[in-house]
């Protein structure tokens, strides 16, 4: 590997952690309620889904996801649930 190479790699996997870092900061902004459905939405997890896993209405999680939307300045879901797999909630990432 040539060490041009090898420096795009560890600048590469440097932006990563930071980036990582970053979303989780932005995150640890949220209740553990919240932070709790916005994992679900991170599996893409419908609001009718998340209720039932969580114990909750609809109604409920439509509140905790747009106070979400509103703390992290997320134009919409989608944007919520990257954010989440980016600071590795979610999925198999989920720590």
């Amino acid at each position: 590997m040539t060490r041009s190479a090898a420096r795009s790699l560890v600048t590469g996997a440097a932006g990563q952690r930071d980036a990582r870092s970053s979303a989780r900061r932005r995150l640890a902004t949220l209740t553990e309620r919240e932070r709790d459905v916005v994992a679900l939405l991170a599996d893409g997890a419908a609001n009718a889904a998340i209720g039932r896993a969580l114990h909750l209405t609809e109604a409920t999680v439509k509140g905790y996801v747009s106070r979400a939307l509103d703390k992290l300045d997320c134009a919409n879901r989608t944007q919520l649930g990257l954010l989440a797999r980016e600071a590795g909630m979610g999925g198999a990432e989920r720590s």
